[in-house]
């Protein structure tokens, strides 16, 4: 039964990936559907391979079309802005799986990539903060961008004391995704709330803020939390070594 769901095209996809096998799922965000998704968009990544598009191109792009997904949240042009979000993280996908599938994978690109990465996040806040100028939310924004930036930061600090930190319910992807869906879906919680009576306010884009402070507030802390233990579980284990060497 397993070899009847496997395929070369499932087989390739998941080569392509950053860990070399299927996306995996968090508790936001599930991995059947980052798998349907770059399985949907595979004939682009395939157009995109057979006419040799360099990497950093792609990579460039992610940051062009993010600062139009910006500049329309300043318009105030949600459902434009939300489209645009989820074509940049579309383009953010192609990069690193274009350049495993052409070879030109390296720790120089994969930097170079999470710099645009987090880029391309300001200048999408910074439309939101413009679009929440005159409202609490500016507010909810700003710490929005705080807690990204502590995600970002735990990550980088352990990896630079050897320590893994891929954990997090709340990660750039999960981030992404959920401000450009509910941004590209705004519209219609705007035609219901109407209906209903409680006029055109954005409570759809407003929900994706309030979640995405939460969830990532709470995602620095989880991944603190969690380098801490490792730390304090090798000092134990070199204190015990120690121990039984004496």
């Amino acid at each position: 039964m397993e070899n009847e769901l496997s395929s070369p095209d499932s087989e390739q996809t998941d080569e392509r990936s950053k860990t070399g096998r299927r996306p995996e799922s968090s508790k936001l965000l599930s991995g059947g559907i980052k798998s349907w998704w770059v399985t949907l968009i595979n004939p682009i990544e395939e157009f995109l391979v057979d006419r040799e598009f360099r990497p950093n191109v792609l990579t460039i792009t992610t940051l062009v079309v993010s600062a139009l997904a910006g500049y329309f949240f300043h318009l105030g042009m949600i459902f434009v802005a939300g489209v645009l979000l989820l074509a940049g993280s579309t383009f953010d996908i192609f990069d690193g799986r274009v350049a495993r599938a052409q070879g030109l994978n390296s720790p120089k690109g994969a930097f170079f990539d999470s710099c645009v990465d987090r880029y391309s996040e300001i200048l999408i806040y910074m439309g939101l903060l413009s679009f929440f100028r005159d409202t609490f939310f500016i507010y909810i924004v700003f710490l929005i961008v705080s807690c990204s930036m502590m995600v970002s930061y735990t990550k980088a600090r352990a990896e630079g004391l050897g320590i893994d930190c891929e954990v997090g319910i709340m990660q750039r992807t999960e981030r992404v995704v959920y401000l450009g869906v509910l941004s590209a879906f705004n519209f219609l919680g705007n035609i219901i709330t109407f209906l209903l009576g409680f006029g055109n306010k954005d409570y759809l884009l407003k929900l994706s803020v309030i979640i995405l402070f939460l969830f990532s507030f709470y995602t620095s802390i989880q991944r603190m939390t969690h380098v801490m233990k490792k730390m304090e579980e090798d000092e134990n284990g070199e204190a015990n070594e120690t121990e039984a060497g004496n």
